[in-house]
């Protein structure tokens, strides 16, 4: 109610300077002003290729007893509740390394491929600091990606159906510590210490730790990780289930604004060198900046660094206190995504990919988010995002759906039951093979 009475302030205050100026300006219409126009249908004269977010929501959410019941329960806005009121219907899954991980794997991938997506972007794989090449990825990442691949003897197994996968790379946790006082060039190298048991014959209580002996110490650069955590990246570029964009591996780079170096083009062609060494590949990589983001921002980091492409995360997170955006939501995300298309391209000669996304909802993560603006989902005004979507395509033609199940946000394309609450059953899956092929 306060927001209500704060907009009419605003707009009683408009009208009275604009009448108050409406002799010196003569006559003016509201067909002058530059948001106000529709966002037309655009039709598909050819298949645009597809990817989506896949989130892993045990960790996130569908594990937490609390924020499930924020994202179940009825809507109230008087009590305070303020969720989007579905069911997911997968019910409180996960993607565990197990049965049960895999058949609901299985489900997806069959959603997937209702909605036409032609790639999924798996949850982000994180270095480890402490292990050496192949070992330098975060406990439980490869084994996530090879239950995908299908090459997990112990589980039923997953058919793809043609679906294809690419991997994200997250540098928030590679890049702790970096600042522009502290670039990855100056930190300390790495010890990674290998041991073997002091005693291999012994056997020990369960309580009783093994003892131990280092047999190599290992000196490595953080620049050198940082080659072998892409290295590591580029192992399942050979994989036939792998997305190539024009025969090219496509990767996407999480947190690429973490990356304070002291020459971020040379970071990159170096990058690139060691995955071509290692693979014969040129890979293609895409930087995912925060919504609503400027390019210009990122000078120093991918944007001089030249990645071949840029793409934002979830343009209906509005953010706090931003209410004006969501009044005409798909005309303010249009002239975002097309600043950020021409001047990446005019600026820096590097593409984009926009997202499209149904909705964003912050309460079932953080309840205190109360009173933040929120986008529900609607079919008709989803429409309108994935025309925006096309009228900012890039020169390499692909959109990236943010998400497929990120229910912590209530982004999600996933299936929610249609019998409880909003719940929508397919609809975003079959809205999503109608926009964006033919």
């Amino acid at each position: 109610m306060k927001t209500n009475s704060l907009k009419y302030i605003l707009l009683f205050f408009v009208f009275a300077a604009f009448y108050a100026c409406k002799d010196d300006i003569g006559e003016s219409s509201i067909d002058d002003y530059f948001l106000n126009y529709e966002i037309n249908e655009i039709a598909v004269k050819s298949d645009i290729p597809v990817g989506a977010y896949l989130y892993n929501p045990k960790a996130a959410l569908l594990d937490d007893e609390e924020r499930w019941i924020r994202l179940t329960e009825e809507r109230v806005e008087a009590d305070g509740n303020v969720g989007p009121y579905v069911r997911p219907s997968l019910g409180q899954y996960g993607l565990d390394v197990d049965t049960l991980g895999a058949q609901s794997l299985q489900k997806i991938i069959d959603w997937g491929n209702q909605a036409a997506i032609d790639f999924f972007i798996l949850p982000a794989v994180s270095e480890e600091r402490n292990r050496l090449y192949p070992g330098n990825f975060a406990t439980g990442d490869s084994a996530f990606v090879n239950m995908f691949q299908m090459k997990n003897d112990t589980l039923p197994a997953v058919d793809l159906k043609g679906m294809k996968f690419a991997l994200m790379v997250n540098m928030e946790g590679f890049c702790s510590g970096l600042s522009n006082n502290e670039l990855l060039e100056n930190t300390a190298p790495t010890h990674i210490l290998q041991t073997e048991l002091l005693y291999p014959d012994r056997e020990y209580l369960p309580e009783e730790v093994p003892e131990t002996k280092v047999v190599l110490d290992t000196v490595i650069s953080r620049v050198n990780q940082l080659y072998d955590y892409y290295k590591r990246v580029s192992d399942y570029f050979s994989d036939p289930s792998y997305f190539h964009t024009n025969g090219r591996p496509v990767v996407i780079i999480r947190n690429p604004d973490r990356v304070y170096t002291a020459d971020s083009k040379q970071l990159y062609d170096a990058i690139r060198q060691v995955v071509r060494e290692h693979t014969g590949k040129e890979i293609y990589l895409i930087a995912q900046q925060q919504e609503w983001t400027p390019p210009a921002r990122f000078h120093f980091f991918h944007m001089l660094g030249k990645v071949d492409a840029i793409t934002v995360r979830n343009m209906c997170n509005v953010g706090g206190g931003n209410w004006e955006r969501t009044y005409i939501l798909p005309q303010m995300m249009n002239e975002n995504l097309k600043y950020n298309r021409e001047y990446a391209l005019k600026t820096y000669g590097i593409d984009f990919i926009p997202p499209v996304s149904t909705s964003y909802n912050y309460y079932p993560l953080n309840a205190t988010s109360y009173g933040d603006p929120q986008v529900a989902k609607d079919p008709e005004e989803f429409k309108k995002y994935c025309n925006v979507a096309k009228m900012n395509l890039g020169n390499n033609p692909m959109v990236i759906v943010d998400a497929f199940n990120n229910w912590e946000t209530n982004s999600a394309i996933e299936p929610a039951d249609e019998g409880y609450g909003n719940g929508y059953g397919t609809l975003y899956l079959d809205l999503v093979r109608q926009q964006f092929k033919r």
